[in-house]
């Protein structure tokens, strides 16, 4: 490697080149301005994209066919408090069909639920308390107060990725099994 050192004549030259101390000038200021447009609270154009909250795999569920065989097994965060079930999958999307949430309830009966701040589309797969499924309700609209309601009376609720039930052939008379991880 050949280093040279640039000196600057007194008409703005470089000794051995035609760059004048202006260009340099520019060019410093082009680069500082194009450093700092990209950093900083100032930065034009739309904002990065926020990470999405993921799920907590609070326990697996398997969701089993009439035969015996398993059609689908998901990682789930299990909703079971009062304020857990409200907040549910708001705000939150789901990436893939391998994650989604159960909601368990005190007793079974009729279940109503709606999509209000939940910007994805999801399945909600409706089961008893001996853990079949009563109905699905497939491709849900998002951001929507649309009522989703059980068939019967449900103890508990999958909500998955749209596209889940179909994937999979998820139906009525499939059964649901789920344990804690911890």
């Amino acid at each position: 490697m050949v280093r040279q050192k640039v000196n600057f004549s007194s008409d703005g030259n470089t000794a051995g080149g035609s760059i004048s101390r202006c260009h340099w000038a520019v060019f410093a200021f082009v680069i500082a301005v194009l450093i700092a447009w990209g950093t900083g609270p100032h930065r034009i154009g739309p904002a990065p994209a926020q990470a999405e909250p993921t799920i907590r795999p609070d326990g697996v569920l398997e969701m089993v066919r009439p035969d015996g065989s398993v059609a689908a097994t998901l990682a789930v965060e299990i909703a079971e408090t009062p304020e857990a079930r409200a907040r549910g999958l708001m705000g939150r999307v789901l990436s893939d069909y391998l994650a989604g949430m159960l909601f368990v309830f005190a007793s079974a009966e009729q279940q109503t639920f709606w999509m209000r701040n939940t910007p994805s589309s999801l399945d909600m797969i409706f089961v008893d308390a001996g853990g079949t499924v009563l109905n699905t309700a497939a491709y849900t609209t998002p951001l929507s107060d649309q009522l989703y309601s059980s068939a019967g009376a449900a103890k508990y609720v999958v909500e998955a990725k749209a596209g889940f039930a179909d994937r999979f052939g998820i139906r009525p008379g499939y059964a649901v099994r789920w344990k804690r991880l911890h």
